[in-house]
């Protein structure tokens, strides 16, 4: 779905930053691939749907040209994710796209609607990939976390400040309004928790029980965010004082422009999107080629440096420095206190979700 998709900032301070890492990534990457069979002149190409924007600048400096240097394979982008798109061209057979990006939930109902064609995970890393993050219809591309933030200019960190996002509920505290995302994910998992479900029973999700925590939270809502840049920026300007955001966001204005933003983690909810070939891709095996380039540790971490954000490796965390790995999803330390989606309960009940949680916000 198009509004689920995120659009990330990068900006020239953090780009400097990463130049080091990013170098060493297409480094190993040419030596990695550089041997690598050599595409017949007109298959050299691989077509990639993604977000867009920035993610795809991103993308582009630390995965796609290299990649391309490296194997002569030419990298064609489009934008946005559009699962309608995806399953008009598997249906029809005129399939443009060689890879698509797509979120947890979606992820599940393309492969049981037969829209994703199965990998050949022999050209994969997986000894370097955690179980969960490779099946045989996709590859994690990016996963994140969606956190509390705030504005430290009304809750300094040097006093009380929030932190958790249960801490939304709590005005005594921490007056004022709040910011949340205007989708069913993620609330409804948050007010199951505040109706006092374990982090680890949250699934399956009690809607009856999480909507009567959301009632007493609606009327606080000063903004139902549905961009990644809206849900940070609108803290910053003081629309709101606190609300969710995905955790790459105020990293990348907290690096850019020291924004005024603290981050607690505490109940955070962690998802991913996935690389996947839709069936019939034109270009399979240069896909294949593409995804396996994508796992490397080195370049994820050049990924991470300049958004947040990274892919699966396990080896990544430990080529970060403290300073970036503190707002990296997978974190050994915010795993400890995150729910982690449940794909298939979210595919299953996902659709109904969504009309229940659309019609309660426009609800008087």
């Amino acid at each position: 779905m198009v509004k689920r998709t995120m659009v990330k900032r990068i900006t020239e301070t953090t780009v400097t930053a990463a130049t080091g890492v990013a170098a060493l990534a297409a480094a190993i990457g040419v030596a990695a691939l550089i041997a690598a069979t050599p595409a017949k002149a007109q298959d050299q190409v691989v077509y990639i749907n993604s977000s867009g924007g920035v993610l795809d600048d991103i993308n582009r400096k630390i995965h796609w040209d290299p990649f391309t240097q490296a194997t002569g394979i030419k990298v064609v982008a489009s934008a946005p994710v559009d699962d309608a798109k995806l399953k008009a061209m598997v249906t029809s057979g005129n399939v443009e796209w060689d890879i698509t990006e797509i979120d947890d939930g979606d992820f599940l109902r393309a492969a049981k609607a037969g829209l994703l064609a199965k990998l050949d995970l022999s050209k994969l890393p997986t000894s370097e990939l955690p179980t969960d993050a490779v099946t045989d219809y996709g590859v994690w591309d990016g996963p994140y976390t969606t956190i509390l933030t705030w504005n430290t200019t009304v809750f300094p960190l040097s006093g009380k400040h929030p932190t958790t996002l249960m801490d939304l509920w709590n005005q005594k505290d921490f007056p004022g309004p709040r910011c949340l995302w205007k989708d069913a994910f993620d609330n409804l998992e948050l007010g199951a928790m505040h109706a006092g479900v374990p982090r680890d029973k949250v699934y399956p999700i009690n809607q009856d029980t999480a909507y009567k925590e959301l009632d007493k939270l609606k009327k606080d809502v000063g903004v139902w965010w549905t961009t990644g840049a809206q849900s940070v920026q609108a803290i910053v300007n003081r629309d709101c004082v606190m609300g969710t955001a995905w955790n790459g966001r105020p990293y990348q204005l907290i690096v850019k422009d020291k924004a005024p933003l603290g981050i607690a983690w505490d109940d955070a909810i962690l998802r991913t999107s996935w690389w996947a070939i839709p069936k019939g891709a034109k270009h399979f095996d240069n896909a294949m080629k593409l995804l396996a380039w994508m796992q490397d540790a080195h370049r994820q971490a050049a990924q991470a440096t300049l958004s947040g954000y990274a892919g699966g490796n396990k080896g990544t965390a430990a080529l970060l420095p403290e300073n970036v790995q503190q707002y990296l999803a997978t974190s050994p330390a915010h795993l400890a206190t995150t729910v982690v989606s449940d794909d298939t309960w979210w595919g299953t009940n996902g659709p109904a979700a969504e009309k229940r949680f659309t019609g309660w916000v426009i609800a008087q």
